[in-house]
C-alpha cells in the first residue's frame, strides 16, 4: 500500500494501523472466528463470550500483499468478500482509479477537451470539483457503452493528461483486484472467500441480479480451487433491498452483510447483517469500544462520505 489511505481514508487504512487493530484483538484476547463457524453458533445461541468475525470488501491486491502477511502472523481467520470481474480483466477499477488520478493531480487543471468529454478547463484542488469530474467521467462511459478495454483507455488518456505515469500504476497493481493465481496461494484455513457480485452491482432486475451471483459463484470456485460453493454474500456498496432477500435465498446464500453499523445478534435478519467498518478516522479507544460492544450504543462519527467497502468487524 502506498498513499490509498490518504486519498479515501474510509475505504483504507495503512498497514501499521491495520496491525495495531490485529495487536488489540489478539492481547485482548477476542475470539476470531471464521464466518461460516461464527454465524451458526450465532444463531444456536452458542456463541462465545468476545467472539468476532473479520470481513473485507472487493478483493483488492494489498489485501494479498499487506493484511495476509500479517493475519497469517496473528493466526486469524478472516472472510474476503470478492468481487470478481476485475480479477479476471485484471486492470485497476475504472470509477476508484478515475478518482485516484485526480486526487494525485489535485494541485493541476484539467482540460476535459482534451478528453473529448466537455469543453471546460477544471481546477482540481477542491474535493467536491473532484468528485463531479470523476462522476463525469464515469457518466460519459457508461453512455457511451465504453467496453472495459475503452475504460482502460480513456484512465490512460486521463493520466497522460495529468501527468501521471499510468504504466506504473498499472505496474504496482494499485486499485487493482486480486488474481486468480493470488487467490489459490491464500490458505483456505485462513481465508474465506465469498461473494460480493461479479461487477460490484446489485440490479433491480431479477435475471440480472441472479446472474451477478452466478458468476461470481462459478469464479470464485473455479479461481480459488475449493470445492465448497460459496453461501455467504455481501452487498456491494452497502446497496440493500428488500426485494433481493428472497432472490438471495433462491440462490442458497445463508447471510447478507451490509454496511450498516451495529453489532450482529440472534434477532438479526440473516441477510442483513450489521457490522462495524473501520477507517482511518477511528481512534484506537473508538477501536476498542467497538469490540466491548459499548461503541455500538453511540451515533457513528463519519469522515467524509464515500463509498462504504472498508474492511469490517462483524460481533
Amino acid at each position: 500500500m502506498a498513499d490509498e489511505h490518504c486519498w479515501n481514508p474510509e475505504l483504507y487504512i495503512p498497514g501499521n494501523l491495520f496491525e495495531q487493530r490485529l495487536a488489540a484483538i489478539s492481547e485482548q484476547g477476542y475470539n476470531v472466528l471464521p464466518l461460516d463457524d461464527a454465524l451458526n453458533r450465532l444463531y444456536a445461541g452458542e456463541l462465545p463470550p468476545q467472539s468476532l468475525c473479520l470481513t473485507f470488501d472487493d478483493g483488492f491486491h494489498d489485501f494479498a500483499a499487506v493484511a495476509y502477511p500479517l493475519l497469517e502472523k496473528y493466526g486469524i481467520p478472516v472472510t474476503v468478500y470478492l468481487t470478481s470481474f476485475y480479477s479476471k480483466y485484471r486492470r485497476p477499477v475504472f470509477d476508484l482509479m478515475c478518482s485516484y488520478l485526480l486526487w494525485k493531480a489535485r494541485d493541476r487543471t484539467l482540460e476535459m477537451a482534451r478528453l473529448r468529454i466537455a469543453e471546460r478547463s477544471v481546477a482540481l484542488a477542491q474535493r467536491g470539483v473532484r468528485q463531479d469530474v470523476a462522476a463525469n467521467i464515469c457518466r460519459f462511459a457508461n453512455e457511451n457503452g465504453y467496453s472495459a478495454d475503452d475504460r482502460d483507455e480513456l484512465l490512460c488518456r486521463l493520466a497522460s493528461e495529468l501527468g501521471v505515469d499510468y504504466n506504473a500504476l498499472v505496474a504496482s497493481r494499485i486499485l487493482q483486484i486480486m488474481s486468480a493465481s493470488e487467490l489459490v496461494d491464500l490458505d483456505p484455513g485462513l481465508v474465506q472467500v465469498e461473494l460480493h457480485t461479479h461487477r460490484h452491482r446489485v440490479p433491480l432486475d431479477k435475471v440480472l441480479f441472479r446472474r451477478e451471483i452466478r458468476q461470481n459463484r462459478d469464479y470464485i470456485r473455479l479461481g480459488t480451487q475449493r470445492r465448497m460453493v460459496s453461501t455467504h454474500f455481501c452487498y456491494p456498496s452497502g446497496v440493500t433491498s428488500p426485494v433481493f432477500l428472497p432472490w438471495l435465498r433462491e440462490l442458497g446464500i445463508r447471510s447478507g452483510t451490509t454496511c450498516r453499523p451495529g453489532l450482529a445478534c440472534r434477532a438479526d435478519e440473516p441477510l442483513m447483517l450489521p457490522r462495524f467498518l473501520d477507517m482511518c478516522g477511528v481512534s484506537s479507544s473508538e477501536f476498542d469500544g467497538w469490540l466491548s460492544g459499548l461503541a455500538s450504543k453511540m451515533p457513528r462519527r463519519r469522515l467524509t462520505d464515500p463509498e462504504p467497502t472498508a474492511s469490517g468487524i462483524l460481533v
